[in-house]
């Protein structure tokens, strides 16, 4: 689930592959939410943010990682054609306080300038999709609101009198998989493959988690999931049940995390050239491509799968990923997860310096191409002229024209920067296209800096470093019956100040935004509100740190109102809540010149699923030739699946 499990296709090898590293430290980024009252020895800090088709793909399966097997063409929908701020500051690890001044400057200088493409948004999908267009040679200039990249990816920080050094909190994504190896199926690894460019990686063994039966402390992986958890928690054939599952499940992971790489899907005809590439990975399907379409429940059902506990367990993980349980969730997403899961010598990596270091490889590899990535860009319209897209006019007034323009914004804030009238196919696709698709629920965020004293320094068996609190089974989805947490400074002790942690407690898209929103947040209603979603959240982390309120010395809290303002997501929502085999629209619009990626858009929500957006995205823009080029500098791997 987008940031919550943000898994991306198997792993090669265990060991890390580090890289050169120079962390992003922007000066005051505002990404942090809305602030509660702090622990015992805290103080209390306000803080507020406050070549083209002429048809426009309708829908794609909703099936993440299965998009390839399924087969783009065949499975997609199509409709008619005829259907923020004053300074903008350029992206550099360290140097953003000179470059304000240095680009304020240069915004008075230039009114109007020209670039082959403008992203507009620099969430994983919009530097996805720049990364790879600049690797292909586009003049690309990426246009952000925010003080920070990264989008719902991205980090902040702040400090604390008297304490020297910055506490780093990860607003979003906390869990990865798939990534440190040289050579691996991950769609993330294979575009930092493509800019040349990438995170150094911590790897670790192990995820926590309290169920109702209890804690189920494991490492991730085949033997401690059947030694130590099925004979605890299973019934008296839990085994026989796992591996019957796990037999029938592994042909198709193997189709998936072997199989072509979702970096060869372009929507045109030339699929069929980037496809050839690839002819010697394809694979059979047992039952047929169909099969990762259906919902996992269908597939556990025809896996005589009964044991309450598997069934709970492949529940939890399903939520995780895409924020339904297994009914929902597509099998090809399940087939991948568990795949990488639970094959031998499996692990979870960590990028070294948090999300700032994910999001701040992309933006290397952006700006090594010449490309740009500029902040506190807000875009105020997309230009019309001629029939086609032409550019963009910001809210400081300056023009940018370019050929093509992405949004990596949500569909509804996308649909807001069309002048009424200057496109009336594109706004007629905007206005019917995602009707008939459900919000997902928003999330009231807790994050914490706390004293280290007498706590272990580092994640461990007797502390892993993240870990889910799921309070009952009967209704994953209902509020305030999960919690996920991350104390990443167990893994990168460079994240807290020496002798403190950080910790990031959230619903994982289960807080009903009607509760919170028309409350004015001035008022004693919203601040007794704020205060229960905080003291629920207080008990998740107790669980692993009992004494909590006594160590903590720097509080924040975030409600969904807190969310929509950070992320300009309309009713703070995580995204659209798409059940298997329901399918999202594609990435061209019927506007010439006008795409679309993001989590508005195919395969949907969660970290591999939009960086595959944005990557389809820009294969969209590219000729085939150029994406034949583009394809060649990704590793050829190869996932051994043995269990």
């Amino acid at each position: 689930m987008d940031g919550i499990l943000a898994l991306s296709r198997p792993r090669a090898a265990q060991s890390s592959q580090p890289r050169s590293l120079t962390r992003c430290r922007p000066p005051r980024p505002v990404a942090a939410p809305s602030h509660g009252a702090l622990g015992r020895r805290g103080a209390k800090r306000e803080h507020r943010e406050s070549s083209e088709d002429s048809r426009a793909p309708r829908a794609f399966p909703a099936i993440g990682l299965g998009l390839v097997s399924v087969g783009l063409g065949v499975a997609a929908r199509r409709v008619p054609a005829k259907y923020r701020e004053a300074k903008t500051l350029h992206w550099a690890p360290r140097q953003l306080h000179c470059l304000q001044a240095a680009a304020s400057k240069e915004a008075a200088e230039v009114a109007e300038s020209e670039v082959d493409v403008v992203v507009i948004g620099s969430g994983l999908a919009g530097l996805t999709c720049a990364g790879v267009l600049a690797a292909a040679g586009k003049s690309v200039t990426v246009l952000e609101s925010h003080y920070v990249p990264g989008g719902a990816a991205h980090t902040f920080r702040r400090r604390v009198k008297g304490i020297e050094g910055d506490f780093c909190f990860d607003s979003g994504p906390s869990l990865y998989g798939g990534l440190s190896g040289e050579r691996t199926s991950s769609p993330l690894k294979h575009v930092y493959q493509i800019v040349g460019e990438e995170p150094e990686w911590i790897t670790y063994d192990r995820w926590n988690a309290f169920i109702p039966e209890g804690e189920a402390n494991a490492a991730i992986g085949y033997e401690e999931f059947v030694t130590k958890l099925l004979p605890r928690f299973g019934g008296p054939d839990a085994a026989q049940q796992w591996e019957r599952l796990m037999k029938r499940i592994i042909p198709m992971a193997d189709a998936i995390c072997n199989g072509p790489p979702p970096s060869f899907v372009r929507e045109d005809l030339g699929v069929a050239a980037t496809l050839a590439r690839y002819l010697t990975k394809l694979k059979s399907i047992p039952g047929g491509p169909q099969k990762l379409s259906e919902p996992f429940s269908q597939f556990l059902e025809d896996a005589q799968v009964t044991d309450p506990f598997i069934k709970n367990w492949m529940d939890m993980f399903a939520f995780l990923l895409q924020g339904l349980p297994s009914y929902g969730a597509p099998t090809s997403m399940m087939a991948y997860m568990m795949g990488d899961m639970y094959k031998k010598n499996t692990c979870l990596d960590f990028p070294k310096g948090g999300n700032e270091a994910l999001v701040g490889a992309l933006v290397r590899g952006v700006e090594k191409h010449a490309g740009q990535v500029l902040l506190k860009a807000h875009v105020e319209e997309v230009l019309v002229e001629g029939g086609r897209a032409a550019g963009v006019r910001l809210k400081d007034g300056r023009i940018i024209r370019a050929q093509t323009i992405v949004s990596n914004a949500d569909w509804q804030i996308t649909k807001s920067l069309i002048k009424p009238g200057s496109a009336p196919e594109l706004e007629e696709y905007l206005k019917v296209t995602w009707k008939e698709y459900r919000l997902l629920k928003s999330f009231i965020h807790l994050h914490l800096g706390f004293r280290g004293d007498g706590l272990p320094t580092q994640h461990c068996e007797e502390f892993p470093a993240q870990w889910g609190v799921f309070n009952s089974w009967s209704d994953l989805e209902a509020p305030r019956n999960a919690v996920l947490v991350s104390c990443p400074s167990m893994l990168d002790p460079d994240l807290a100040p020496p002798g403190h942690h950080v910790v990031h407690a959230y619903t994982p898209a289960t807080e009903p935004w009607e509760e919170w929103a028309d409350l004015d947040e001035k008022s004693s209603e919203y601040k007794a509100k704020k205060r229960e979603a905080r003291d629920f959240l207080y008990s998740a982390v107790a669980k692993q740190v009992p004494d909590l309120e006594e160590r903590v010395v720097l509080e924040l809290v975030g409600t969904p109102r807190t969310h929509r303002r950070f992320l300009r997501k309309p009713a703070g929502t995580y995204g659209l809540r798409v059940q298997a085999p329901e399918m999202l629209p594609g990435h061209k619009t019927p506007l010439e010149g006008f795409h679309m990626c993001g989590d508005s858009t195919a395969p949907g929500i969660g970290v591999p699923a939009v960086v595959m957006s944005g990557h389809i995205c820009a294969n969209n823009i590219l000729s085939v030739p150029e994406h034949w080029q583009i394809l060649d500098r990704i590793k050829d791997w190869t996932t051994e699946l043995e269990i």
